[in-house]
């Protein structure tokens, strides 16, 4: 093995390392309690205040009960749902961080196969430059990675549905650089279903870019069985997706709930209902969903300029397909812009797209490049700079979330003789969440996925089934040192998060 084989598989080994521990500081929260639990349709749901019946997921006969009763009374996402409750049933989280971190590493490298790499072809190869950007670019620029990539519910939603997009895509790719494409017809039908019947954003973007092939073969009279069966599967599955019977349930349970609904002032892309579909809600997405998606990719945009800035001609047909890449990762935050709320995380899947663009400029620009070179070594620099400062901050303030969740949970199960189990609320680290910036458990997350005051809250009562308490809430601190701002607390608040990072990784040595 030569010496650039060896830099790219150490590139690779430490990405997957990483990948791994930032799964590990991610607790189960939240929706994983609420999933764990047969879906309880027939009561309003397991998101519905008031009495509920909760009973665990236990063998392939609950799934199936559970998954039926969800998409008729809640969503159409059968698919990521069922994925969750697969994993929720093992219960065994040092498994799924291996397998999410396998899910992470197989969408890498389905965005360098889509950019025309190819690990046998002279030229094609993935070099260490290339594996860094690949690596470092789906950290850096994935829409809120934390809850799309990391967290159980969230990976089953986004990130691992992503693959099933990029897999159904990838024939589309390899035929529009003029490669040949070897595929049955029944295995893009599956893809198709997959890919469409997964979530709404890159569902819809799968079945928008297959419908957009199959139309211009069609013209060109050079139709492919493929397409036609790939179009197919994933218009079959996108209806699926977006016509279950649960989808228009909870739009009316949500109607009511909006009656009395006051927005969220840590969630940018929550407004209330009487400004859905005014010029407000436009403008709002606007400053808030898609500027924040597009600024995220910036950094991948550098090796398309590079790309295009290149002494020498272009070869059309890959400017083509940076055309039709970029048109694609801009339309899915363009799309949600006519949602009533924008999500940063559902703007999931122009990461994988935007990234197989820059694999793909970076793949076909010459040694020779341009005479902006320096500018962009210097670009990359800061940005691998970010990565890396976002990434130390995201897994120490993580940690400290995970630490505290797992003292509320050592307390709920020493509580089960109590009426109601009172945890401390978790805090989180403002230093620390600063230079993370939205890639860790900040305010905002913490808002939604904390316990309540309230013991009804639908979060508490799942908790306290899934730990086998009667009732749970939390105690909200006065005085905590993360929240004052003396010298003191703020060395805590460096300091804590992280003895809690040492705590979790390297129980009983740490003495910080």
């Amino acid at each position: 093995m030569n010496r650039n084989k060896l830099k790219t598989a150490a590139i690779i080994a430490a990405f997957a390392g990483a990948m791994y521990a930032m799964n590990r500081s991610v607790p189960k929260v939240a929706d994983d309690y609420i999933f764990s639990f047969i879906w309880d349709g027939k009561r309003g749901g397991n998101f519905a205040y008031g009495s509920l019946k909760l009973k665990r997921v236990r063998r392939i006969k609950d799934l199936i009960r559970s998954q039926v009763s969800h998409y008729l009374t809640w969503s159409g996402r059968t698919i990521g749902e069922t994925m969750n409750q697969l994993i929720l049933m093992r219960d065994d989280k040092r498994l799924y961080d291996v397998l999410n971190t396998a899910a992470i590493m197989a969408q890498v490298f389905l965005c360098f196969l889509a950019a025309g790499g190819n690990i046998k072809k002279q030229g094609k190869e993935l070099t260490p430059c290339l594996a860094a950007l690949l690596c470092g670019g789906y950290y850096l620029c994935t829409p809120h990675i934390v809850v799309t990539s990391f967290w159980t519910t969230g990976a089953m939603n986004y990130s691992w549905p992503g693959l099933f997009q990029s897999a159904f895509l990838l024939p589309y790719s390899k035929e529009i650089r003029g490669e040949k494409v070897r595929i049955s017809k029944a295995m893009m039908a599956f893809l198709g279903i997959l890919a469409g019947w997964s979530n709404e954003a890159g569902g819809g973007m799968s079945l928008l870019l297959s419908g957009a092939s199959a139309f211009f073969s069609v013209m060109k009279k050079e139709a492919s069985d493929w397409k036609t069966a790939g179009l197919i599967g994933c218009a079959a599955g996108y209806a699926l997706l977006m016509l279950a019977p649960g989808n228009f349930k909870r739009l009316k349970a949500e109607e009511e709930f909006y009656d009395s609904y006051t927005p969220d002032p840590l969630d940018p892309g929550s407004l209330p209902p009487e400004y859905d579909y005014s010029l407000q809600m436009f403008i709002h997405h606007l400053r808030n969903g898609f500027t924040s998606t597009f600024l995220r990719l910036l950094p991948l945009q550098l090796p398309v300029a590079e790309y295009l800035l290149q002494d020498g001609k272009k070869d059309p047909v890959i400017k083509k397909y940076l055309g039709v890449l970029e048109a694609a990762a801009l339309s899915v935050p363009s799309i949600l812009m006519l949602s009533p709320q924008f999500p940063k995380r559902a703007a999931y899947f122009s990461g994988p797209l935007m990234l197989t663009a820059a694999a793909t400029a970076y793949l076909n620009t010459s040694e020779k490049r341009s005479r902006f070179s320096p500018l962009f070594r210097t670009l990359y620099t800061i940005f691998g700079l970010e990565a890396a400062i976002s990434y130390i901050s995201a897994l120490v303030n993580n940690s400290d979330f995970f630490v505290q969740c797992k003292e509320q949970n050592s307390i709920m199960q020493n509580g089960k003789k109590d009426e109601t189990v009172t945890v401390p609320d978790v805090m989180i680290s403002p230093f620390w969440s600063r230079l993370a910036k939205d890639r860790s458990t900040d305010e905002y997350i913490k808002s939604v996925i904390r316990y309540e005051e309230d013991p009804d809250d639908p979060y508490n009562k799942a908790a306290a089934a899934y730990y086998g308490v009667k009732k749970v809430k939390v105690r909200v601190p006065l005085n905590h040192p993360y929240a004052k701002k003396d010298k003191k607390s703020k060395r805590l608040q460096i300091m804590r998060p992280i003895r809690n990072l040492f705590k979790l990784f390297f129980p009983g040595k740490s003495r910080i």
